[in-house]
């Protein structure tokens, strides 16, 4: 009996640890498939291309489409799980351009492949944009926010979710001071109107935390600033 309980003890502190242990791999930002795809993409954009070597944006075709192949199988780690519906859209249309590459190069259409093969790149740096943060001190703030949204709040971890509005709370100083680069520029009293908002949700909901309020309460607070956090990514939309 005794030797029982230890072996079901035992297993249960196993399984901690391991979704302990994985927790961190769903907050990284990072696709591997889709950095492994910039390794024949570079040679295709940075040397063929400009030089219109066509005998050699061909012979690159059945390096980028292995890529490719192993890009389309990719599953987006936790973090990026908003982003699934705009992955699916912008993968589908990367699949037309690497149809029209393949299809230029079994016509020998030297035009054509140079068409094809700049839309290849731009499509890629398009899904390259969809996952990589725009402004970093966003992307450091969602770390925290993720574990609180998706873990913390729903198993009600009580010291979690307090030392998460912390976080939170130190993280939006940071991306208050964050400044969009130049192409978006345009968009900075957009920006700046969006982290107003979700610094008062930050706060709120930190206050909230401290006065130990209510669990509805504090529940309520914590989806009004995460909803206010997708406002600020919508900025970038």
């Amino acid at each position: 009996m005794k030797k029982n309980l230890l072996t079901a003890l035992l297993g249960m502190v196993l399984c901690g640890s391991t979704a302990i242990a994985q927790l961190p791999d769903e907050t990284s930002g990072r696709v591997p498939e889709l950095d492994a795809f910039h390794k024949p993409i570079y040679e295709l954009w940075h040397t063929a291309w400009p030089a219109k070597d066509i005998a050699r944006l061909k012979s690159l075709l059945p390096d980028v489409e292995k890529a490719y192949t192993t890009l389309a199988a990719a599953k987006l780690p936790g973090i990026l799980r908003d982003k699934q519906a705009k992955w699916d859209e912008k993968l589908q249309v990367l699949a037309q351009s690497m149809k029209a590459y393949k299809e230029t190069v079994e016509k020998g259409d030297g035009e054509g492949i140079l068409k094809a093969t700049e839309a290849v790149h731009m499509n890629y740096e398009q899904m390259v944009r969809l996952v990589r943060p725009v402004v970093k001190e966003l992307d450091v703030f969602h770390q925290s926010l993720y574990l609180l949204h998706h873990y913390y709040m729903p198993e009600n971890k009580t010291e979690l979710i307090k030392a998460a509005a912390d976080s939170l709370a130190r993280k939006m100083a940071a991306l208050n001071g964050a400044a969009l680069p130049k192409r978006l520029e345009a968009r900075t009293e957009q920006f700046k109107k969006a982290l107003k908002n979700l610094d008062e949700s930050v706060q709120a909901f930190s206050a909230a935390v401290k006065a130990k309020k209510g669990k509805d309460e504090i529940a309520k607070l914590e989806n009004t600033l995460h909803a206010r956090y997708q406002v600020v990514e919508k900025v970038f939309e």
